[in-house]
């Protein structure tokens, strides 16, 4: 039996420690400024959100091309191992596609794909299990089976400090709704199957943090909860505790977003995500 490796892109936003403990590969999606083109991941967030500041256009993302894939895919071939793919939603980037074309290419017996519908800390979450099984010696089929069980089970909700990245980004979906009466409310965002919709809307961030943290259903014993931002720590702070207070048993960690999803939410976004019962 083949041991399988697990392969994701930048957007899990994996910390370097994950990365190396169950040596998985990611593939970097790309920021595209005016005059300069950078890996997603490559730089500091706060450098990476200084100079979207000081861009004159907002820079627009692309995904992994099939050939960054193929590169991946023959290498981890060659050594002996099967793949699992797990990636951003097809609902929001065309990576999944990318990653389908290069399997094909490669050998599609011996890599599977799975788009994750999620981001962000969901996928980073699928991920890390997913690497955990493989180290577990389950089969490649094994661990597809438990992220796709896993998948339709994780919940991701967000508020941006404003909806005008998603729209100039193109990735504002059912929210687009909500864009001319943002004066006076805190937009609540989620998931929904894999694109950005629009949840509620309330009158302040505080108010809107409640709402998100009373989507978590109770749970018996420790549970693990995902906390994403971009350049808000005071505010993603103000929403770890507010999970504390109401679920001490939680176990919290803060991811902070990818350069390529903080370019289309904004500077300023806060989420949560969790398994629902």
């Amino acid at each position: 039996m083949a041991p399988v490796r697990i392969v994701t892109d930048s957007t899990a936003f994996l910390d370097k420690e994950t990365i190396e403990k169950y040596n998985i590969v990611v593939v970097p999606l790309y920021v595209n400024f005016e005059n300069e083109v950078i890996l997603d991941g490559s730089i500091p967030n706060s450098e990476f959100f200084e100079k979207m500041k000081h861009s004159a256009k907002l820079p627009f993302t692309s995904q992994p091309s099939p050939g960054d894939f193929v590169k991946v895919f023959e290498k981890i071939i060659e050594e002996g191992s099967d793949i699992v793919t797990i990636v951003i939603s097809s609902g929001i980037s065309g990576t999944y596609d990318s990653a389908i074309n290069a399997a094909k290419v490669v050998d599609a017996k011996r890599i599977a794909v799975v788009d994750s519908i999620l981001t962000s800390g969901g996928l980073a979450r699928l991920v890390t299990e997913a690497a955990e099984a493989a180290v577990q010696g389950k089969t490649k089929e094994e661990i597809v089976a438990l992220v796709e069980d896993k998948k339709r089970r994780l919940r991701i909700f967000f508020v941006p400090d404003t909806l005008e990245y998603l729209k100039k980004g193109g990735r504002i979906g059912g929210a687009q709704a909500l864009l001319g009466t943002l004066l006076k409310i805190k937009p609540v965002l989620y998931l929904n199957n894999g694109k950005v919709d629009s949840y509620d809307k309330v009158r302040t961030m505080k108010k809107a943090l409640e709402r998100i943290v009373d989507e978590i259903p109770p749970a018996k014993g420790p549970f693990p909860v995902i906390l994403i931002h971009a350049e808000a720590p005071s505010t993603v702070k103000t929403l770890a505790d507010m999970v504390q207070d109401r679920f001490p048993e939680a176990e919290i960690t803060i991811n902070e977003l990818s350069p390529v999803i903080g370019t289309h939410t904004g500077p300023g976004v806060v989420g949560i995500c969790f398994y629902a019962q």
